[in-house]
């Protein structure tokens, strides 16, 4: 992208211009990044691994478990890199890291323990291409449509979910559960193409970044106080500086905990419930074909969860309008504990968690930038990560061991119900930010 778009002024013709290549490049590297397609092979994959080795759906919910640790040990210094480097370096060399592991996966057996030490060590390699990075990278485009592009940034996981299902299952019943990592190494290998081409940061040295207001020549913003100047070049030519907090202010603030501690709730239940979705419709009867093929529905309803949310972040008060999506698995775990789930029932349930699903992983970064900016965007959105996913390293692991005790799913499901309120009304009371220049 040339330099003259860089200096686009901001609107949404402006920054789409200058900025759609690296949305697009960002979509695809989330998509088959570790948080992207393997998401959702996980719950495609513990039926065909529990037939080859007999492990649990409680030690295979534990997956997730090992993987969180590996991203909690990672994040820190990929926001600390990320915000010094750049992210290109580190998404292209993380990618293609992850692409090894995906293959060496295939070696995984008898012993539940290499299957553990291998997800581990495809969550450390693989730890550049969550969406800490690539949202980052989107951020230092975008101000006025920054929820809209992030949307569309981690709408490449939703995309990639409505195919994953059935393409995954239709390999594994032809071939056997290996298929599934040869296709997600592929995938991840393929995706450094398009990154390499337009995946890259509006980096202040070079250009006016557009999450900036401009400033006088006495140095005061037009958009008015900000918490540290905006992100601009003044009449002297100075050299831009982001706005916002440094770490040690983020931690001082009641958003930080209040966020951190909302998508530790939120994720751990969304988090179960998909890894656990296709055991779950087989459990209410539905064959595994069948359920295969609903699954994809997820997919659709995380993509559209996503872009209407990015879209109306925009527009509205960002914490109420995450509350309202964010509520919606409760009415998807009370339709999955009914006496009657059929099918139609299914479907709809599905699309309440997809919802949610959509928004939650394009909340974390949007917040993040709206309420700290993104003086330390890197770093502080690296502790929301953790934080975020340590929720998910427990939810599908805590379900799984409920299952396991009960024999069914009604009672994980029931538990989701108070523990997911409970996240959404922190999300919601979050009140306005004082950072104008992240928005």
């Amino acid at each position: 992208l040339s330099a003259a778009a860089d200096r686009l002024t901001v609107g949404a013709t402006g920054e789409f211009h200058a900025g759609g290549k690296v949305v697009f490049a960002s979509a695809v590297g989330a998509a088959a990044g570790v948080t992207g397609m393997s998401v959702y092979a996980l719950s495609i994959l513990i039926g065909p691994l529990t037939e080859a080795f007999g492990w649990s759906r409680e030690q295979l919910g534990a997956a997730k478990t090992v993987a969180t640790a590996g991203f909690m040990l990672t994040a820190p210094f990929v926001g600390i890199v990320a915000d010094r480097i750049g992210a290109r370096p580190l998404a292209m060399g993380s990618l293609a890291a992850l692409a090894a592991a995906m293959f060496w996966m295939t070696q995984i057996g008898p012993s539940v323990a290499s299957f553990y030490l291998s997800f581990f060590a495809l969550a450390v390699v693989g730890g550049a291409t969550t969406p800490l990075v690539w949202t980052r990278a989107v951020a230092t485009w975008f101000r006025d449509k920054r929820g809209l592009a992030m949307a569309l940034t981690l709408s490449g996981p939703g995309v990639i979910g409505v195919v994953t299902p059935t393409l995954l299952d239709t390999l594994i019943e032809r071939f056997d559960w290996r298929a599934a990592y040869l296709t997600m190494g592929c995938f991840a290998a393929l995706a450094l193409i398009p990154v390499g081409f337009w995946f890259r940061e509006n980096r202040p040295a070079t250009a006016t970044a557009p999450a900036a207001t401009a400033t006088t020549a006495t140095g005061t913003t037009t958009a008015g106080t900000t918490r540290v100047s905006a992100t601009a070049t003044s009449s002297t030519g100075a050299t831009p500086t982001p706005s916002g907090y440094t770490v040690r202010e983020a931690l001082r603030t009641r958003w930080f905990w209040q966020i951190a501690l909302a998508f530790v709730l939120i994720g751990g239940v969304v988090s179960a419930l998909m890894v656990h979705l296709v055991p779950l419709m087989m459990d209410a009867g539905l064959g595994r074909t069948l359920a295969v093929r609903i699954a994809g529905v997820l997919g659709l309803s995380v993509i559209f969860g996503r872009l209407l949310t990015g879209w109306l972040v925009d527009r509205f008060h960002p914490p109420y309008v995450a509350a309202a999506f964010l509520v919606m698995p409760v009415f998807g775990c009370l339709l999955l504990t009914g006496e009657a789930v059929t099918p139609l029932v299914v479907i709809c349930a599905i699309a309440f968690i997809g919802l949610a699903a959509g928004s939650e992983v394009d909340l974390v970064p949007y917040l993040t930038a709206r309420y700290f900016g993104l003086r330390a965007y890197g770093r502080i959105y690296s502790w929301m990560f953790i934080a975020f996913y340590a929720g998910v390293a427990v939810g599908p692991l805590l379900l799984g061991r409920l299952y396991d005790r009960d024999g069914h799913y009604d009672s994980g499901l029931l538990l989701a119900i108070p523990v997911l309120v409970a996240g959404v009304a922190l999300v919601a009371t979050l009140g306005r930010s004082s950072v104008q220049a992240s928005r």
